[in-house]
């Protein structure tokens, strides 16, 4: 437990994988909500390749915001 206080183990580098699964989850409400509030005026073909785009977009980068405090937790750990 005095670990803990001190800082010593860290508990963010087993919390990051939940993180991840919940924003992967509220990434298709962010984009229903962003669509909803720019209400674009596109023919529905354009429309549905609009959402799609950047729904993938901001999965992506959602990965990669994850991926780096991943990463950046091991090269901490395997310093130690």
């Amino acid at each position: 437990m005095i670990d803990f206080f001190n800082f010593n183990f860290l508990i963010t580098p087993y919390i990051i994988g939940f993180v991840y699964a919940f924003g992967a989850i509220g990434v298709p409400f962010a984009v229903g909500y962003l669509l909803r509030k720019y209400k674009l005026t596109l023919p529905r073909s354009k429309y549905t390749l609009y959402a799609i785009g950047i729904f993938m977009a901001m999965e992506v980068a959602w990965r990669i915001f994850c991926e780096f405090f991943m990463v950046y937790f091991k090269i901490y750990l395997s310093l130690q």
